[in-house]
């Protein structure tokens, strides 16, 4: 645990319970952020088992980052179109690829798109490299956390829709505290060797207990530590 952030006594509960019930959880970070970084593009409203396979068409088709942004993008929409809406995310990656070959122009570099963003991020806490990833055209909040993540191992949270509804239900955090604020909510609670099993943690029980309609709550583990069925209060617990 790291000693700057000591977690309340609701979230370590919170925390404990998680790995109890869906197990201890490590992450393995494959150290390629811009491969991730396309990855996360590909996987925007669609399955993973979709993306995977546009994300391998892609590699397949074009050797190099570079080939990518230089081909039409018609192109590169035709070797994503099995992720679904290709149209809309070959220019998002294009536009990516554009923009880091920019900044790197105006720095005088000469590195490859891979290994200049990966030079780039280790310079930076993993909060400054979250911040750097959003400047890059159509990257959000949550796809700069899944690359920070799960690519580089930084302790960022990604908050998607299962993270969000079932930390405002436990009462994690405030009930208006939308999904972009949560990320900084959780940058203040969480201790950094917790986020990634927070949010492993978080999504399997979304998915398998906390449902947005009809949530299991006879059979759920973390029952005791839900503000939701009134268990603790938000206003002591939730952090805004």
């Amino acid at each position: 645990m790291t000693a700057s952030i000591i977690p309340s006594t609701h979230l370590t509960n919170v925390y404990n319970l998680l790995i109890d019930t869906y197990g201890e959880m490590h992450n393995d970070p494959d150290y390629d952020p811009l491969g991730g970084l396309v990855g996360t593009i590909l996987s925007q409203h669609t399955s993973d088992i979709n993306s995977g396979r546009a994300y391998r068409k892609l590699v397949d088709t074009y050797s190099t980052w570079e080939e990518v942004r230089d081909a039409p993008t018609e192109l590169v929409a035709d070797a994503i179109r099995s992720g679904g809406l290709a149209n809309v995310k070959a220019p998002r990656i294009q536009d990516v690829l554009y923009t880091l070959t920019e900044n790197q122009k105006a720095q005088g570099g000469n590195k490859t798109l891979t290994e200049y963003l990966s030079d780039e991020l280790d310079q930076l806490t993993p909060e400054e490299g979250w911040r750097y990833l959003q400047k890059l055209p159509g990257v959000g909040p949550k796809t700069a956390a899944c690359v920070m993540l799960f690519n580089l191992g930084r302790n960022v949270m990604p908050i998607d829709t299962h993270v969000w509804r079932t930390s405002k239900r436990l009462g994690l955090i405030g009930p208006k505290i939308n999904a972009n604020q949560a990320h900084t909510v959780f940058a203040k609670i969480a201790p950094p060797d917790w986020v990634y099993a927070l949010h492993v943690g978080l999504i399997r029980h979304g998915r398998q207990i906390c449902h947005a309609q009809h949530p299991k709550c006879g059979e759920c583990p973390l029952y005791t530590e839900c503000a939701y069925v009134g268990s603790v209060n938000p206003q002591e617990t939730g952090i805004s």
